[in-house]
């Protein structure tokens, strides 16, 4: 085969450099990662489908997580969240107003009553169950990205 014809069949090759940049900018923000490393279509699309889960689910009452000590499966609930990165920063201003991750202890703190005051207020809502679900599955996402990127970093994927 001509040395022309192999160059245009083989794939670019990608940038080699420490999987732990590429990572870190993933997590940054959804398919910054992927576009670092020179798959600029993938890193495209793969930040559109997160950031369409994220605003669905925002958009639809979803709210982000907060740990209970009463409720063991809210610590991965809102590490899943903190997958999204700076995103997290955005889902828990709209969400409760600051940027809080864990709920006061004491039952009568006047911050825990404003914080479950404000979870009461969308869970009311109809579509509740539906934006929790579209923000949990952008923090999924978003953590497989983040593999993805150290995997081909790394040079197990190509």
């Amino acid at each position: 085969m001509p040395a022309d014809r192999e160059e245009i069949d083989s794939p670019p090759a990608l940038r080699r450099v420490s999987p732990w940049l590429p990572c870190f900018l993933a997590w940054v923000f959804p398919g910054l990662g992927h576009f670092f490393l020179g798959k600029r279509r993938r890193a495209v699309v793969f930040c559109l489908v997160v950031l369409a889960s994220f605003t669905l689910g925002l958009g639809s009452s979803g709210c982000s997580s907060i740990i209970d000590g009463d409720q063991p499966l809210s610590y991965l609930a809102t590490f899943d969240n903190l997958a999204l990165g700076p995103l997290d920063l955005v889902g828990r201003l709209v969400t409760f107003g600051s940027l809080a991750y864990r709920l006061p202890v004491n039952p009568s703190d006047p911050r825990r009553l404003e914080l479950t005051d404000r979870l009461r207020t969308r869970v009311k809502q109809v579509t509740y169950e539906y934006g929790n679900t579209f923000l949990l599955t952008a923090g999924l996402m978003n953590i497989l990205l983040i593999l993805d990127v150290f995997d081909l970093a790394s040079g197990r994927k190509q």
